[in-house]
């Protein structure tokens, strides 16, 4: 984006940002007190972020005396609009959403970069219209998200650097909270595919409209991933390895080769709109479908209600991860209803047996597509990936195979993890 837009860009959106209340509810970006004078602070360290569709993270080291110890922070990738003119980010965000959907977005990530107008990009706008629940449109090439921001109904469209940077503040305040100093630099990464100049870009400014300087942007999250694993003291010259993510609303399969010390990609599937969102719309379907038939009360197109829903949904379905049995529970759901409605791991195996199918079939296809003979090590990586019955299914693909499973470290902090020891160990491999 051209340097004389940043400008007109932060003119046109001072209304988020001088709305950003003092009591941490939002984050604030360029008021009159911000940012503070550099000399009250020590320099700043490198911090890595990962930025999420569902959830970002910040992670840094903070020196002591003897050791360094590793923090590990991660926020909902969420902004909403109070009707008071807050700006709401991370749980605050996501808990308005079900006081006013249309005033809450998130899943901003997967369109930074992004024009509809191009024409190799009509398939993704395309998506994008279809399974996106807000209207996206562009403007002055940068796509924008209507959203609703006051109890009058008025409606404004909202540049998607201008959401990220949101996020990426709130990220860069707790990382100066935990560690007591200025952070001005961190590393950026991003999924493989994107790679272009476009994406990598729009990450840099949404960086620097949060005050934050991208030492690197692009450090694929594949390869961050291979680094929190520490595969290169393991994996043999010409080695290979699938790395699976899937998210909450993406998906992703890479099969990388070791070779000379460095990390090459020799296959890639990506799904921009396939994730644990659609494992949580199956729940909310079955639930809708409950609602009426035992209370006679149809809520498909009541918005409140199917945002306490698809929040408490959510949350069984992480329950399910650990347990066998989780409870679905919202008082007044709808008309005095209150809904409290068991739901057992079987059931959602099977509400969701053909999406787990479809995590397979993306793995089988990139490797396929690779075409090598063996499979050294497999990484799971994203919040997704902790469903017992995903990781049943690909330890059971690569049975046959003497590929190691990895899933020691918790899927939705290893690109964090692998970024930050990048950032410490500059001899760090990468692409």
């Amino acid at each position: 984006m051209p340097r004389k837009d940043v400008a007109l860009l932060v003119s046109a959106f001072v209304w988020l940002l001088a709305l950003i209340t003092a009591l941490g509810k939002a984050s604030a970006l360029l008021d009159d007190d911000w940012p503070p004078d550099p000399a009250t602070y020590p320099p700043g360290r490198v911090v890595a972020i990962d930025l999420g569709n569902t959830n970002s993270c910040v992670a840094g080291y903070e020196s002591g005396e003897t050791t360094q110890t590793m923090f590990h922070h991660c926020i909902p990738s969420w902004v909403a609009f109070a009707a008071d003119g807050a700006v709401l980010v991370g749980e605050d965000a996501v808990h308005h959403d079900a006081v006013n959907p249309e005033a809450a977005v998130f899943g901003f990530k997967r369109l930074l970069g992004k024009r509809f107008t191009r024409v190799f990009e009509q398939e993704f706008a395309k998506s994008a219209k279809e399974n996106l629940p807000y209207k996206v449109v562009e403007e002055n090439v940068q796509l924008h998200i209507e959203v609703k921001t006051a109890k009058d109904g008025a409606v404004r469209n909202v540049g998607v650097e201008q959401l990220t940077a949101v996020v990426l503040t709130k990220l860069k305040e707790t990382a100066e909270a935990h560690l007591g100093h200025r952070v001005e630099d961190a590393i950026l990464t991003l999924p493989l595919q994107f790679s272009d100049d476009a994406s990598r870009s729009a990450a840099v400014f949404a960086g620097r409209l949060a005050g934050l300087k991208a030492v690197r942007v692009g450090l694929s999250e594949p390869v961050a991933a291979a680094i929190a694993y520490g595969l290169s003291r393991n994996l043999r010259d010409e080695g290979n390895v699938v790395v699976l993510h899937v998210g909450g609303g993406t998906a992703e399969a890479n099969v990388m080769t070791f070779v000379d010390g460095v990390y090459e990609a020799l296959s890639s599937q990506y799904d921009p709109f396939f994730g644990g969102q659609d494992f949580d719309r199956r729940i909310v379907d079955h639930f809708v479908q409950l609602i009426r038939d035992k209370h006679g009360k149809d809520i498909a197109n009541d918005g409140m209600a199917l945002s306490k829903l698809r929040i408490a949904c959510e949350l069984a379905k992480k329950t399910l991860s650990h347990q066998e049995h989780a409870q679905v529970s919202i008082e007044w759901l709808v008309d005095g209803v209150d809904l409290s409605e068991p739901l057992t791991r079987a059931e959602f195996e099977e509400l969701n047996h053909d999406l787990f199918l479809k995590v397979v079939e993306m793995v089988d296809r990139v490797v396929s597509q690779a075409e090598v003979e063996t499979i050294d090590e497999v990484l799971l990586i994203g919040g997704s990936t902790m469903i017992p019955k995903v990781r049943e299914l690909i330890r059971d693909y690569f049975g046959g195979t003497k590929a190691v499973l990895h899933s020691r470290l918790k899927p939705d902090e290893v690109v964090t993890i692998g970024a930050v020891e990048y950032s410490k160990r500059h001899d760090a491999l990468c692409t």
